[in-house]
């Protein structure tokens, strides 16, 4: 029963492979702020750093899925155009379900359930089970446009048990 409602989740998720961005729940701010996520996945998937990084400040932090923690858009840019080259090459991001908040008007949290299909290490391991997460990212609207200030990105142990789930609502 266990694997066959997991199952189940896993179609549900999967059947929103992008998030869609509805034409009357969202606020014009908030939609632009979900243009900002969505157009982060577009630029990797076609793997056009360029594009990527036109979504960052330039004092934009991040931590990626194993912690390193880069203090601005240079850092970031140069270490993911490294391990571009070498293991993400041919990934695809998929984008599976998003949440935005407004924290003022001008700044934003929005988070995402990632997939990324095709990641597989320098020396051959498939790293198919730690290619779930989520993506959290902190944006500010400045001089009229939506930039990314802060990110961090965290793998999901698909062994872990949330006790949430079994949580009396």
């Amino acid at each position: 029963m266990k694997k066959l409602l997991s199952l189940l989740l896993l179609l549900c998720l999967t059947s929103v492979a992008h998030a869609q961005i509805p034409t009357t729940k969202y606020s014009a701010d908030e939609k632009a702020v979900l243009q900002v996520n969505e157009g982060l996945a577009e630029a990797w998937n076609k793997h056009d750093l360029d594009l990527y990084f036109s979504y960052f400040a330039p004092d934009a932090q991040w931590v990626n899925v194993v912690g390193m923690w880069w203090r601005n858009k240079a850092e970031h840019q140069y270490a993911l155009d490294v391990f571009m080259k070498l293991m993400f090459n041919k990934t695809k991001h998929t984008i599976l379900h998003t949440e935005v908040r407004m924290l003022r008007p001008d700044l934003a949290i929005v988070r995402h359930n990632w997939e990324l299909e095709g990641w597989v290490m320098p020396d051959g391991r498939d790293m198919s089970d730690v290619s779930t997460g989520v993506m959290t990212l902190i944006v500010e609207k400045r001089k009229g446009k939506w930039l990314v200030i802060d990110g961090h990105n965290t793998s999901i142990d698909k062994n872990a048990k949330d006790p949430v789930l079994t949580m009396k609502k």
